[in-house]
């Protein structure tokens, strides 16, 4: 028992150093992107609209733009999605969180939603302040300064794939369910490989092919 216990104390200790030694990504505003710019959201049955200042709020990875010197997070449910330049095409995920579109095919989109890592800025923050933050839906532009970091705020990406119209965690137990079943064998093949990983976008968009 007494070596057991040594051996998952090692384990744990060589999980928090691995951890630790993991790059953290940082940015240093509350937005994800460092202006206010200009976009297209688009709309149910092809219609869109434009707004002059809109960003990406980090707290949630929700959708905001600027009115005066409130900024505003839309309760529009026939909001589809975002278009900020070619480069930055938007799909809702969750009411109005937006993921970042990195891979398409046949109708079926893998999407990055990029926000605060939770966990990490809780731990590195006055855990009243952390909520206020990570909880703030609509405020004055200038109550955003009272959560200015020198450090910057950690970030994380979490990734979903939308399938003709349904967006899922990009987490086995819920894409095997969605494979196409002429295509589970190349499937179980993918989850074989040993360099296959579901925190690599670049291993997620492979599974586009794979679904109907």
């Amino acid at each position: 028992m007494k070596r057991l216990f040594l051996i998952l104390l090692s384990a744990c200790s060589l999980a928090a150093t691995a951890q630790q030694n993991q790059v953290v990504r940082r940015v240093n505003s509350a937005f994800l992107f460092p202006e206010f710019r200009h976009a297209k959201v688009m709309q149910t049955f092809g219609r869109h609209i434009e707004v002059e200042r809109a960003n990406i709020a980090i707290n949630n990875g929700s959708f905001v733009y600027m009115q005066g010197d409130s900024v505003l997070t839309p309760s529009n449910n026939s909001i589809l999605g975002v278009q900020f330049d070619s480069l930055h095409l938007y799909m809702r995920v969750d009411g109005m969180v937006m993921g970042r579109v990195l891979a398409s095919e046949n109708y079926n989109n893998l999407l990055c939603v990029t926000a605060i890592d939770r966990e990490l800025f809780t731990e590195e923050t006055n855990r009243a302040t952390a909520m206020a933050f990570l909880s703030m839906e609509a405020a004055r532009f200038g109550d955003y300064d009272i959560f200015d970091r020198d450090e910057g705020y950690p970030i994380c990406d979490t990734y979903y794939f939308s399938i003709k119209g349904q967006v899922i965690p990009a987490i086995e137990r819920e894409v095997k369910k969605r494979i196409d079943p002429e295509k589970k064998r190349e499937f179980k093949t993918m989850m074989a490989d040993r360099w296959w990983s579901w925190r690599d976008p670049e291993s997620l968009a492979k599974l586009l092919p794979l679904f109907p």
